[in-house]
């Protein structure tokens, strides 16, 4: 089945590509979506904990299970004050 990462910000950067269609195995959770890109680009690894998550435009729980033609976002913490 197909998903479309967002990437953002820092990510956009790390990964070098501002999006990209992956195929993915049913039952492929968030958080393994996520582990996968760490594998592949170990940098986004000092983010794990910050990372926020979202699925079709809302806010997404790592053990939530992807669809096909899901869109997953990667954001980058946000500071500010």
């Amino acid at each position: 089945m197909k998903v479309k990462v967002i990437l953002f910000a820092v990510f956009r950067d790390i990964v070098g590509s501002k999006e990209e269609e992956l195929d993915v195995e049913p039952g492929t959770t968030v958080q393994k979506l996520l582990d996968s890109y760490i594998s592949r680009f170990p940098q986004m690894a000092r983010f794990r904990e910050h990372i926020i998550l979202s699925v079709n435009k809302e806010y997404g729980p790592p053990g939530k299970v992807l669809r096909d033609g899901d869109e997953v976002s990667f954001l980058p913490p946000v500071s500010g004050g």
